[in-house]
């Protein structure tokens, strides 16, 4: 196994993995480390918890007649133990009710290598579309059902008064299979779903649910359970919302219980997930968990006594915080890691960061120290106009200073991308690969590309379409701008070109950047140079072939020129073929971006850039492609939050005359036909 001092990446993480965590003795100079550390804290961290806060209250030390048994099915992530079932039953444990709770999904992640007949892994976060809809019946439950089936005959024998499922996109499929075998055995049991999905506007439940958690778990959980021991659940559907503008104090929650989950069930046994904080300090438009829950952090001094509880009682060193962002409160931030290094605790942390121009080399220098190995940043895109269109709060300036000074401490980056946001244009994903390409030795670690622009309902995007120049409607299931420049057919070429540039983004660690393998087969690359040159950001115009047949197919044949224009500015001379074709296309990114799309294109260029450029592309359009498609009316609280977020005055519209003005442009859509068959041949020379 690769030394932590070499490793680098998620080889980092694997090379912190301990067999058989141990509890640790503490240090002779404990107490000494403890009253400097209070010192310290008290100069960083605030001393009591932020006011207009609500206290979770458990009446302790009373027997309840009611048990409950949590469940997290697959998939999600196995390398560590759940949070949010650790933290939802040490609730329900504390308040009385016997409790148990199972994580399927680190059981069946275990086993899947025993799965013949499958050609993928299953926990590929590339892979998650496996996991919903007709695909999961058709390629996962046969191998899945054996591990539920199981459990549901352990539920038999336990016989509980409750079941709890934590739903998202990609593990709502076998919870909803579990859910209807446990209530053909067991049909008084009552059942309750919370988590992301069960969020979302117009969320329709699996059959057979009970109770609905909408919001913060931990209160409504405590209220579900007092119906179900009061016998008062009634025999309709029970929907339990948390309060607009309701935020826990989670400085008064018990916490979490990790007793129900061996640590041999984990990639890396010797490591939890933990909060700092919940909810966002920044309102980027495409983000609904930060419209979900309001920002509020804990204090540093209680995250202090968790970690180092875990730390000497159950030897965890490994700490992966789950917060939508661990710095939005830099202060308290600091004062967490200054008392790290002052206890002198030997843990390894990382989390979901945003680059923030106020943390300074010194600053950066605390994190490293504290045991921060990386942070996992939501970059989104290099271009400051899509970054302002986001509403990031950040420049490309900002981002390369934090990702220099985090390469000159050692504190590793993980840059989260978005490709395809609706004004994302060709000189933008140009300008996204520059920057990457600028900074690929300045500790950057991993690139996760993500899916090609998806659009929640329940997001400020979602809420005002017309902000951002996205139709109401949609083409062939996806959404489209009103130019019709930026589709599923644009975001699909975008999308496997930004792969092919992360598979040669070379740099000094070795690092290899590559998300997609299968995309090594649709493309032939010969860097004939061979070089690496530094680039400067330009302005280019990327708009080169003009056909007569319209925005549609210009715009998405001239998607190629970002990646070739970069490989020539970056690499010097080279030759690339490169093929699209469905079946391929829809192997690899499913029916959300694949369509009728073939092209075979061949490009060259010499060393004093002049350029050859044979480019075949044929679009068929699919039948009855249009549909309506308008989000503006969610009740979620995620909902109701990006709507006055986003200053949607629709609701201020004569709704009727919205409504026909959208039928209008939905009939006029529908007798469009956005196919094209087209042959480009052209050379010519850049500078």
């Amino acid at each position: 196994m690769s030394s932590i001092k070499t490793a680098k990446g998620w080889q980092k993480f694997w090379a912190l993995k301990k067999e058989a965590p141990t509890a640790r003795a503490k240090e002779l100079d404990y107490d000494g480390k403890h009253t400097l550390t209070l010192s310290v804290l008290q100069k960083y961290a605030k001393n009591k918890p932020q006011s207009n806060l609500t206290d979770v209250k458990i009446e302790e030390n009373i027997t309840k007649s009611s048990s409950i048994v949590f469940f997290l099915l697959p998939e999600w992530s196995p390398n560590f133990p759940p949070y949010n079932l650790a933290r939802l039953a040490a609730i329900t444990k504390t308040a009385g009710y016997k409790t148990y709770a199972y994580d399927l999904n680190a059981k069946a992640s275990k086993d899947f290598v025993n799965w013949k007949g499958l050609d993928f892994n299953p926990w590929d976060g590339f892979r998650d579309w496996k996991w919903y809809g007709n695909t999961y019946w058709d390629e996962l439950h046969q191998y899945v059902k054996p591990f539920i089936d199981q459990y549901v005959e352990k539920m038999v024998e336990l016989n509980p008064t409750a079941i709890g499922f934590c739903l998202y996109y990609c593990n709502e499929e076998p919870s909803r299979y579990m859910i209807s075998a446990l209530k053909e055995k067991l049909p008084n049991v009552k059942i309750l779903v919370g988590g992301p999905q069960s969020h979302q506007s117009h969320y329709v439940p699996p059959q057979g649910t009970d109770i609905i958690i909408a919001g913060e778990g931990e209160l409504l959980l405590l209220e579900a359970m007092e119906i179900i021991e009061q016998k008062r659940v009634p025999n309709e559907l029970l929907w339990l919302r948390q309060p607009e503008g309701e935020r826990l104090n989670l400085d008064n929650l018990p916490s979490p219980d990790y007793s129900f989950f061996p640590p041999s069930d984990y990639k890396i046994p010797n490591g939890v997930t933990s909060e700092l904080s919940r909810g966002c300090t920044a309102k980027c438009v495409f983000c609904q968990e930060t419209h979900f829950w309001k920002y509020r952090g804990r204090m540093a001094r209680n995250v202090i006594e968790e970690i180092e509880d875990l730390y000497y009682n159950r030897g965890v060193d490994v700490v992966w915080f789950l917060d939508s962002l661990v710095n939005g409160n830099l202060k308290e931030l600091r004062a967490f890691c200054k008392a790290i290094i002052t206890k002198g605790m030997k843990i390894a942390w990382t989390g979901y960061a945003r680059c923030d121009g106020r943390m300074d080399l010194e600053y950066f220098q605390d994190l490293a120290d504290s045991g921060c190995i990386n942070l996992s940043y939501g970059i989104e895109s290099g271009s400051n106009k899509v970054l302002k269109d986001m509403d990031k709060g950040v420049t490309v300036e900002e981002i390369e200073q934090n990702l220099r000074d985090g390469a000159i401490t050692g504190v590793e980056a993980f840059a989260n991308w978005i490709v395809g946001f609706p004004s994302e244009g060709h000189q933008e994903i140009y300008e996204s690969m520059v920057l990457l390409y600028r900074n690929r030795n300045n500790n950057l670690t991993n690139v996760s590309s993500g899916h090609g622009f998806n659009i929640p309902a329940d997001t400020i995007i979602g809420q005002n379409f017309k902000r951002f120049n996205v139709a109401n409607s949609y083409f062939e299931g996806n959404w489209i701008t009103n130019d019709l420049k930026n589709s599923k057919l644009h975001r699909l070429i975008r999308l496997k070109l930004f792969n092919i540039f992360l598979i040669h983004l070379d740099n000094d660690n070795g690092i290899d950047f590559t998300n997609r393998h299968n995309i090594k087969n649709s493309y032939k690359l010969n860097l004939i140079d061979n070089i690496q040159k530094h680039i400067e950001f330009e302005e280019f115009d990327f708009n080169i072939i003009q056909s007569d047949l319209g925005d549609f197919a210009n715009s998405a044949m001239n998607e190629l020129w970002p990646l070739l224009r970069l490989l020539y500015k970056a690499r010097g001379a080279y030759e690339i073929q490169l093929i699209f074709d469905p079946e391929t296309d829809y192997n690899e990114f499913g029916d959300r971006l694949s369509c009728n799309f073939n092209a075979e294109c061949y490009f060259s260029i010499d060393s004093q850039g002049k350029y050859y450029a044979d480019l075949k592309y044929k679009f068929i359009q699919q039948e009855s492609p249009w549909t309506y498609q308008n989000f503006s009316g969610g009740e979620s609280l995620a909902a109701i939050r990006a709507r006055t977020l986003a200053s949607n005055n629709a609701n201020l519209l004569d709704k009727d005359a919205v409504w026909a003005h959208e039928q209008t442009l939905l009939e006029k859509r529908m007798s469009t036909n956005l196919s094209f068959d087209y042959h480009y041949i052209d050379s010519g020379l850049w500078t």
